[in-house]
């Protein structure tokens, strides 16, 4: 099976398509060992990408393709466009901005679509957005890390509301705690949180690479995310660590917290009791051990093979 991944370069696009790629590669070699299982990225930013593709303006730089796989608004035309020159299937990671009916598959958290909703030919709903984040049995837990978000559409930044939170959690907690920011992380929030909370070692987001986060998680015994940042809640929960949320203050009007999608998300796995809210856990000082650890990826690409056997003749 040879998989082309169409990437408009932005992170949290490759992290899903990356991570459902790696898995579809995973379980294809599990049910057909003898069969060449690849994966290959054609990064669409640049107005060359069509001859990175196409040797002489002919023949394919790479193998042809079995399965296209994109993510975000950018890419959703040309994948479609090039699926359709190389007669192979076209998938799509989140919520596509076209019909669904125009992709083979549309693999969609579930909290972007109606309530009740199930599995159909069409869409495959899952649990937040795919990640490549798996737990790591064989790696000493000997850290809590700590992911820091910042305002968004639902969320105001309350840097005294999120220190305090921080003090108690660095206070209270035993194990070495390591925290790192994100671009939208006030500026000036790393020199408030290392003189507040000393104990802490902080590693700005500029400081990180991109395997700093998933390298990280592998080590950390808890997890503290901030409430805006539902993406890295989930790449946590796919670690295997217990999580907790660090609450910010919600906005009000239009983009109220209960009317976002992203709220509806995490409000799905506070009450399933999935996540601990701060509060919840100052009660206690102590993270329930729920069991949750979510393979999205790895259901997706189940899914996949399953229904699609055209994949692995």
């Amino acid at each position: 099976m040879i998989i082309y991944i169409i990437s408009d370069g932005k992170k949290g696009h490759l992290s899903q398509t990356r991570g459902l790629a790696n898995a579809l590669i995973e379980q294809a070699t599990e049910r057909n060992p003898e069969r060449t299982h690849e994966c290959f990225e054609v990064d669409i930013t640049g107005l060359s990408w069509l001859k990175k593709l196409f040797y002489k303006g002919r023949e394919l730089t790479y193998p042809r393709p079995d399965l296209i796989l994109c993510a975000g608004h950018g890419t959703h035309l040309a994948a479609l466009s090039l699926a359709r020159h190389l007669r192979c299937l076209c998938m799509v990671c989140m919520r596509p901005s076209l019909p669904a009916s125009m992709f083979d598959l549309c693999i969609t958290p579930r909290h972007d679509l109606p309530d009740g909703f199930e599995a159909n030919g069409q869409v495959f709903p899952t649990n937040g957005a795919i990640n490549s984040i798996r737990p790591t049995p064989d790696v000493q837990k000997t850290q809590t890390l700590i992911l820091i978000g910042g305002p968004s559409k639902s969320y105001n930044w309350d840097a005294e509301l999120v220190l305090n939170q921080l003090t108690s959690i660095a206070r209270l907690t035993t194990t070495p705690i390591v925290l790192t920011t994100s671009r939208r992380t006030p500026s000036d929030f790393v020199h408030d949180v290392t003189t507040a909370c000393p104990n802490i070692r902080v590693i700005p987001v500029e400081e990180t690479g991109p395997d700093w986060v998933p390298e990280n998680l592998s080590k950390a015994k808890e997890v503290w995310v901030t409430q805006d940042s539902v993406s890295m809640v989930y790449e946590a929960l796919s670690s295997g660590a217990p999580v907790g949320i660090i609450e910010m203050p919600a906005k009000e009007g239009p983009h109220k917290p209960d009317a976002s999608r992203i709220a509806r998300g995490l409000n799905m796995l506070i009450s399933e009791g999935s996540v601990c809210r701060f509060t919840e856990w100052a009660k206690t000082n102590t993270i329930p051990q729920t069991g949750t650890v979510m393979n999205e990826a790895g259901r997706a690409a189940t899914y996949i093979l399953d229904n699609f056997p055209k994949l692995l003749p």
